[in-house]
């Protein structure tokens, strides 16, 4: 007679034992693949429990930029301070031109530069103008300045867009006198000028002298001639484009430009709305405000008229923040 499987036990326990690891090992396959793939807070019970939170700070939904120091554990905003190295990244000094009654413009500078981690210097005098930084510069020996009226606001990728357009201007040529990266010109893309950058150009008509930065030799040429020709009527820019037609001065332009003039918070004289505004696209003033509003209040111009000639009589509002030398 002849024996058949299923009656021999010891055959259905092997078979037994086989299907045993065969689901053990699926079971484990798919356990695998659903913490790895699909479900990774499986893996909680793994990690050692956290401390409790006591009191958190909200987490603003407000973009943090690279600039900034924010103290989460202070009911106060504390923006970073001017760092040296920072502003060396691409020039060896920064004025900002700033007439010595306008304190609410000149604070507003000190936040603005704090807020983009430069250390710059507000050159204020009763009565101020271009020439005098020139001269400064000179005198200081520096190769290179930024040069910036208070009235200014920044893109907030500045310094790196500044810093990639001078290397690029360096290495097309040595000579230039000056390089416009704030200006009122929508004319400024149709310069051509072969470099590795596609927004610097050669200078058309830059009027504006918002922002600029001058080379050693492009200051001593122009403080000469505006010593000799100091009687000239014509206004700061538009003498400089005369001379740019001329050939006179080796001028280039960055465009669209990183530095603009506000004349939302300090209205022009002529009253004129500058279509260059309109490539004004992420404002660094507007987000220094966003993360403390109360730096707001440096928006308004507080000229001599609000103010004696002493600057004794000083807005509660200003000597809190303690920002007025």
């Amino acid at each position: 007679m002849v024996s058949l499987p299923g009656s021999n036990s010891a055959w259905w326990y092997g078979r037994a034992i086989r299907l045993y690891f065969l689901f053990s090992l699926t079971a484990s396959a798919l356990w695998i693949v659903k913490v790895l793939y699909l479900d990774p807070s499986s893996l909680s019970f793994l990690q050692p429990p956290a401390p409790p939170v006591e009191d958190a700070a909200p987490v603003s939904s407000t973009p943090h930029s690279h600039h900034i120091l924010v103290d989460q554990s202070s009911t106060s905003f504390e923006l970073q301070p001017p760092t040296r190295d920072y502003t060396l990244a691409f020039t060896d000094h920064i004025y900002c031109i700033n007439k010595k009654n306008r304190l609410g413009r000149k604070g507003r500078m000190q936040q603005l530069f704090k807020y983009m981690h430069l250390d710059a210097h507000i050159f204020s005098k009763p009565q101020i103008n271009h020439l005098d930084v020139w001269r400064d510069m000179v005198n200081s020996g520096y190769e290179r300045a930024l040069v910036l009226e208070d009235d200014v606001d920044f893109e907030i990728d500045a310094v790196s867009v500044i810093k990639k357009a001078l290397d690029s201007l360096n290495s097309t040529t040595s000579n230039w006198d000056i390089f416009y990266i704030g200006h009122c010109s929508m004319e400024e893309d149709k310069g051509k000028v072969k470099t590795g950058f596609s927004r610097v150009h050669k200078a058309v008509h830059p009027f504006c002298t918002s922002g600029y930065i001058l080379s050693r030799n492009g200051a001593q040429k122009l403080f000469a001639y505006f010593v000799k020709n100091s009687k000239q009527s014509h206004a700061l820019d538009v003498q400089l484009v005369a001379l740019i037609k001329r050939k006179l001065v080796d001028a280039y332009s960055l465009y669209p430009p990183v530095v603009y003039q506000r004349r939302d918070l300090y209205p022009s004289d002529d009253g004129m709305d500058l279509k260059i505004q309109r490539l004004f696209k992420n404002s660094a003033w507007d987000q220094a405000v966003a993360f403390d509003p109360y730096l707001a209040n440096w928006s308004d111009p507080l000229d001599s008229e609000y103010l004696d000639p002493a600057f004794k009589n000083i807005p509660k509002w200003m000597e809190d923040k303690k920002t007025v030398n």
